[in-house]
């Protein structure tokens, strides 16, 4: 009975720290560029279209560690996890490298036009990997929501390209679906955080006055 009270005290302090809505503002700032850089591509070009957002991600960071600070860390103190919950979490990071490194190489790959990425491979593919990295995202974290946003990821790349192919958006339809993914995410986000703040105080509300006086 201890070491299960001890577990849910354990994770109930995790989920305190990592499950803010904080990093659901920097995701949706990630996929946010999905959607607006294939626009800005026709004036800036592949690579800057995507560079661009490099300062808006560290801003967003900055943004993320100051509220921590100052608002988060207040709250819940210095904390230091088990190690089950480290290893995951280190876990998790390996995980997000090698996706990282392999996404990068088939944005290589895609940007030379090259036969092999022709037809559904890079929708489908770029679905299959956005489903299983979430999935494992939310196994890792204990997050359930994580697994929602990675379904929603993962079906935009096919809807994008049905709108495409039929006319109804332009660039494969990726500013229409990771728009729509984006705005979600930052809901989401933004309604997490507003719960997580404590409520407004009634202590300096004026006390009404006496009728007998």
């Amino acid at each position: 009975m201890i070491d299960a009270d001890l577990k849910r005290i354990e994770r109930s302090t995790y989920l305190s720290v990592a499950d803010s809505g904080l990093w659901d503002l920097l995701l949706a700032s990630i996929v946010a560029m999905f959607a607006i850089a294939p626009l800005l591509s026709v004036y800036l070009g592949d690579f800057w279209s995507s560079a661009v957002f490099i300062p808006v991600f560290a801003a967003v960071l900055v943004m993320i560690r100051v509220v921590q600070a100052r608002v988060i860390r207040p709250r819940v103190g210095t904390v230091d996890f088990a190690r089950p919950r480290r290893q995951r979490l280190v876990t998790l990071s390996v995980i997000m490298l090698v996706v990282n490194v392999i996404a990068l190489v088939v944005g290589l790959v895609v940007s030379t036009r090259a036969p092999v990425v022709d037809g559904d491979i890079v929708p489908v593919g770029m679905s299959l990997a956005l489903l299983v990295c979430f999935s494992l995202g939310a196994y890792l974290l204990e997050i359930p929501r994580v697994f929602v946003y990675g379904l929603l990821l993962a079906v935009a790349p096919l809807v994008g390209e049905a709108l495409f192919r039929r006319g109804y958006a332009s660039h494969h339809g990726f500013p229409v679906v990771f728009g729509v993914c984006a705005t979600v995410i930052l809901v989401c986000g933004i309604v997490r955080f507003s719960r997580f703040l404590p409520p407004p105080s009634t202590d300096d509300q004026p006390v009404p006055e006496s009728a007998d006086e």
